[in-house]
């Protein structure tokens, strides 16, 4: 039987994705990482939580 996703699922989901693909980029210690990246970091995991939306939508 098929059940729909729930959102929190999907968006944990979405999240972890996002959270290492940022660190396999821009590597393991945040400390390390300049403005630039934070900030792409955070626009990825912004975008992360859209994307659970719409898959849940």
């Amino acid at each position: 039987m098929h059940t729909l996703p729930r959102l929190a699922d999907e968006t944990e989901a979405e999240l972890a994705r996002a959270d290492q693909e940022m660190h396999d980029q821009f590597g393991p210690d945040e400390r390390t990482w300049d403005s630039g990246q934070r900030r792409d970091y955070f626009l990825a995991l912004d975008a992360a939580r859209i994307a659970a939306g719409w898959v849940v939508a």
